[in-house]
């Protein structure tokens, strides 16, 4: 894979210890780039088991990490739900960095709360999967996309989507609503901004061992009794079992993928959902 020397990326999202954003944040310094991270500020609530009791503190433990590298990367906390925010976070890199070459759309509302039959979904539960899900990806295009053709460089935006963008399930209606918007959103994005050689792409991982703070997972915990790291280890181990290729995707995996679709080798490639799944679903 080429070298991303000289690039700068931007990636939301990044703040968890297992996350996708991070693993994507340090590919990217691997390969050259300076790296921005944003993430919520969250509450010790919304923390998984092990992030607190390793003290981790999010965007800046990731930071230290790409700053160990030899690499620059600035933090920045941003509430998506929020478009003044959204505005504010990108200028606030271009005017840090100069430039943004890379966009990482990686945030994603919490589920739990979200996953009861759809005739039981609170109406704030799902406006709020549309926030950040698909506002939030949208408004950071529209914002940064100016950025991108003022510089004349062209660039890279990739989404994090899902399999869920791909196949409904029972009382994934907002989760899945959402992502599949997303997929309509990345091939119009694709198109609007391929004049001026910036690509736009989803990645739709499968599931994946983030240890990133789930509702549903805690309240299933409670439900048997057991810790939930308890419940999270054989949950990882059941999902090994099921994938044709014999374990759970890691986060990078993914973000091995997301690097590709950031590289020059991805130059002729837009509008694309690939799965990162193990052959758990063709599609």
């Amino acid at each position: 894979m080429s070298s991303l020397q000289g690039k700068v990326a931007l990636i939301t999202g990044a703040g968890g210890r297992k996350g996708i954003g991070r693993s994507t944040a340090l590919k990217l310094a691997a390969l050259g780039a300076d790296i921005a991270i944003t993430d919520v500020a969250r509450p010790q609530s919304d923390l998984p088991p092990q992030e607190r009791g390793d003290q981790w503190r999010g965007i800046e433990s990731v930071a230290d990490e790409v700053r160990a590298t030899g690499r620059e990367c600035r933090t920045f906390v941003c509430d998506l739900s929020i478009s003044a925010e959204i505005s504010d976070l990108i200028d606030a890199v271009v005017e840090q960095f100069g430039k943004i070459d890379i966009l990482v759309n990686n945030a994603r509302a919490i589920i739990g709360k979200d996953r009861v039959p759809i005739w039981k979904l609170d109406e704030a539960e799902w406006q709020h999967f549309l926030d950040i899900n698909l506002t939030a990806v949208y408004l950071a295009t529209k914002f940064a996309a100016p950025h991108m053709i003022e510089h004349g460089q062209g660039g890279r935006i990739v989404n994090t989507a899902s399999d869920a963008s791909k196949r409904g399930k029972a009382t994934g209606g907002a989760y899945s609503a959402t992502k599949f918007g997303l997929l309509g959103l990345t091939q119009c994005a694709a198109l609007d901004l391929a004049p001026h050689q910036i690509t736009v792409n989803a990645v739709c991982p499968g599931s994946v061992n983030t240890d990133r703070m789930s509702y549903q997972e805690q309240a299933a915990a409670e439900e048997q009794g057991v810790p939930l790291e308890t419940y999270r280890a054989q949950l990882v181990e059941q999902l090994g079992q099921a994938n044709p290729l014999g374990r759970i995707i890691e986060s990078e995996d993914v973000a091995n993928l997301i690097a590709f679709l950031s590289s020059d080798e991805a130059a002729m490639i837009t509008g694309q959902a690939y799965n990162v799944n193990g052959g758990t679903l063709f599609h």
